[in-house]
């Protein structure tokens, strides 16, 4: 029986007993010698919440679980899991699908019947009530301190020390800030430009476009505290200037920068500006895969002003570099989207050449997968050397012949070389299954191209390719106008 270990601690959960990562590690590994069964894995979250799954190390376990790298989960409480009924259900119907049993040390309930599923959600229900009071109690906290003036929660924001006085020098930032953006009437971009080129941080960080029009958009410097984020609709806003309900507004105790009259007069500034509204998204077919090959950043789509043609107006999709769009500072030129889509095709053509192989290429072929396989079954008896290891540690553990600290080095190091030896397997079956499976999806991605419409084509886009890259000498902030000038593509795939 294959099984791996779920431990998560919040950071009220590290002063508690019995609670600790250790020692969940330690009642954990004991119960699984006295079932004789093997820990393969370990998943740890420190310092996260059991309100949602959006945990590393959960991830990776359900990632795993993909992979049928597992056959059982073990926890020390059902809590450790999960708190939420609706999680727990659909963890539970992951772990039916893929075959993987689910099993706590102390509670005692059997995931195979329809009793046991019940039972679990009895435990789910008690646990997500007991957040949710949590919750309700903490909001409580904050609501009251917002009624006295006081910060609810989290960091101060530039301009002010931890303990919330004003800090001169950055005070002055922020009101040079404003006074760009009214007076001088200079665009968010253009004041973070002008801010890098300065040499002014904001909390070692260079400014950027964004956190510009964020620090313009916080009352917290206008003297005013609030709380509660939530939009009609009950969800959180992705923009701070979207519509809210429930909120609590109060004047603050600490020292403001802007008087609110400032505050209000830049907010309908901002209004105003923003009037134009934001660009389809439909027409950027690589939006979210579309990497630069100087900074790393992600590219942006953007549309040209219209320009009138033959058959009328119309404006050209192309991408940018995100560092270049914020502050200006990459210098990875611009690239029309047809310049892309040419480079992605050409590399595709590449790739999918090759299907009229001669029998001297076909038999070479065959020798280099005799070879990789000769190679994958080496590695595999490394993989298999590794965890062996990895049990004769634990059993030392459990017998109180290796340390906790001990035990934690030896199976660091033996993780380390079963990832690289993964890796190396992962690798060489890759490589031997790009010509099949990755080619049959180009070629099909090449007939259908010319007949799907934008949706469709980003769909496709990100069902193949996992990051495409570009590459360039040139620095010409503009590119080539109407010209594909010197460039290449890297791509990686799903």
């Amino acid at each position: 029986m294959r099984v791996v270990l779920y431990i998560r601690v919040s950071t009220d959960d590290q002063a508690r007993d019995g609670f600790s990562i250790e020692a969940q590690k330690r009642k954990l590994v004991a119960y699984c010698d006295s079932q004789d069964w093997t820990v393969v894995d370990f998943y740890i979250d420190e310092g996260f919440s059991a309100k949602d799954l959006n945990r590393p190390a959960m991830k990776r376990m359900l990632e795993d679980m993909e992979q049928d790298k597992f056959d059982m989960v073990l926890v020390y409480k059902l809590d450790r899991l999960t708190r939420s009924t609706a999680d727990c259900d659909k963890l539970l119907k992951l772990f039916e699908a893929h075959k993987v049993m689910f099993q706590s040390s102390t509670e005692s309930f059997e995931t195979r019947t329809a009793t046991g599923r019940l039972f679990i959600r009895l435990i789910a229900d008690i646990a997500q009530w007991e957040r949710e009071n949590i919750g309700e109690r903490v909001r409580l906290g904050m609501e009251q301190k917002v009624i006295e003036g006081k910060k609810p929660g989290g960091k101060y924001p530039y301009g002010y020390t931890s303990d919330g006085k004003v800090i001169p020098e950055e005070a002055e930032v922020l009101r040079k800030i404003r006074s760009m953006y009214v007076k001088d009437n200079m665009s968010l971009k253009k004041i973070a430009v002008q801010l890098v080129q300065e040499g002014i941080l904001r909390r070692n960080y260079n400014w950027t476009q964004s956190t510009v029009g964020l620090t313009l958009e916080n009352i917290f410097y206008a003297g005013i505290i609030h709380f509660g984020s939530k939009m009609a609709n009950g969800k959180y806003p992705q923009r701070r200037r979207e519509e809210r309900v429930d909120m609590l507004e109060a004047v603050g105790t600490h020292e403001a920068i802007w008087t609110l009259e400032e505050y209000r007069e830049h907010m309908s500034l901002i209004r105003q500006r923003s009037n134009g509204g934001h660009t389809r998204k439909l027409e950027y077919w690589f939006t979210g895969i579309l990497r630069c090959g100087k900074c790393g950043s992600s590219m942006y789509g953007r549309l040209t002003n219209k320009r009138t043609t033959k058959s009328g107006q119309v404006r050209t999709p192309y991408y940018w570099c995100g560092r270049r769009k914020d502050n200006d500072s990459c210098r990875m030129p611009m690239f029309r989207q047809v310049h892309v889509e040419h480079l992605l095709f050409e590399h595709i053509e590449k790739i999918t050449i090759d299907e009229n192989m001669t029998e001297q290429k076909m038999k070479k072929v065959k020798a280099e997968r005799q070879n990789k396989e000769k190679e994958i079954q080496k590695i595999k008896r490394q993989l298999d050397d590794t965890r062996e290891r990895m049990k004769k540690w634990q059993y030392m553990f459990v017998n109180d012949l290796l340390s906790v600290d001990e035990l934690k080095e030896r199976i660091n190091e033996e993780k380390i070389k079963e990832a690289t030896f993964q890796k190396e397997i992962d690798t060489l079956k890759v490589n031997d299954e790009e010509s099949e499976h990755i080619k049959s999806q180009l070629r099909e991605m090449k007939d259908l191209w010319p007949l799907l419409n934008d949706e469709e084509k980003i769909e496709i886009c990100r069902i193949v390719f996992k990051k495409l890259t570009l590459h360039t000498d040139l620095e010409n902030p503009k590119g080539v106008k109407n010209k594909f000038f010197d460039s290449s593509i890297t791509v990686e795939y799903h």
